[in-house]
């Protein structure tokens, strides 16, 4: 069974027997799900047309901080409980995957139609993150290609635009805001620094181009249209993004 489903291995003895013997009960697992991943800790069972609760049809995920992911469609908790896990594993990092590039597309008009400071309240804090570091990445490669290429200020000027936009995150947690979105904005602003932080170095150190030490040593993010696949790359060394869902919380 911990072959088939690895994440087993992290429960205790008593809960894997509990899992186990209840596999064909999936409500009775439900609170064992926190120990075989970083955030899911529950699934939200829908309502059947006969107003009846169903025991086996999710639809939903829900963190350990509360915050919720619907599922790209209904997920049915049926057979080997380690095979519909495995399953489940799958569906969620799909789900993330089909939320990611909707808001990497949408996030295309930070600056004609819907601003980055109201977009983030779309998408679940994770992929807010995410996709905030794939539009960085792509943006600061961008302004080094033009400078590059013979605009000395396209750098500075896309310095400018981070610290706009930091001053807009800014003014938000300024005002009332949910506990969850406090966290998920606070987070961003966090990152947000750093990434303002690493512009300003390739200015002061008059870095030539996209090429550069000083741009290939920073951890990017780059996004993969077709296959959906985020790649992180630092150096020479290179990864896909895995789609673990972490939740909301503090970074």
């Amino acid at each position: 069974k911990k072959k088939i489903f690895p994440r087993f291995y992290f429960l205790s003895a008593v809960a894997l027997r509990d899992m186990l013997a209840n596999g064909t009960n999936p409500p009775k697992i439900m609170p064992y799900l926190g120990d075989c991943y970083d955030a899911l800790a529950n699934l939200r069972f829908v309502r059947l047309e006969d107003g009846e609760m169903s025991d086996k049809i999710v639809d939903t995920m829900v963190a350990k901080d509360g915050e919720e992911v619907a599922l790209h469609e209904n997920f049915s908790l049926e057979g080997e409980v380690e095979a519909y896990l495995n399953r489940l594993t799958e569906s969620m990092r799909k789900s993330l995957k089909i939320i990611l590039s909707d808001a990497v597309e949408k996030a295309v008009n930070w600056e004609i139609d819907t601003p980055r400071h109201e977009w983030l309240f779309n998408y679940p804090a994770q992929l807010c993150l995410t996709g905030a570091q794939i539009f960085w990445t792509d943006e600061t490669q961008m302004a080094l290609e033009e400078y590059e290429g013979g605009q000395e200020d396209a750098v500075k000027r896309y310095l400018q635009l981070c610290n706009n936009r930091l001053s807009s995150l800014i003014q938000l947690v300024l005002g009332e805001l949910s506990a969850a979105d406090r966290t998920k904005i606070i987070s961003l602003i966090t990152m947000d620094v750093h990434s303002r932080d690493v512009v300003d170095g390739l200015i002061s150190q008059k870095t030539e181009g996209p090429n550069s030490f000083a741009w290939q040593q920073q951890l990017r993010f780059e996004w993969e249209q077709p296959s959906l696949d985020v790649n992180v790359k630092i150096c020479d060394f290179s990864c896909k993004y895995f789609y673990e869902w972490v939740g909301n919380t503090a970074r």
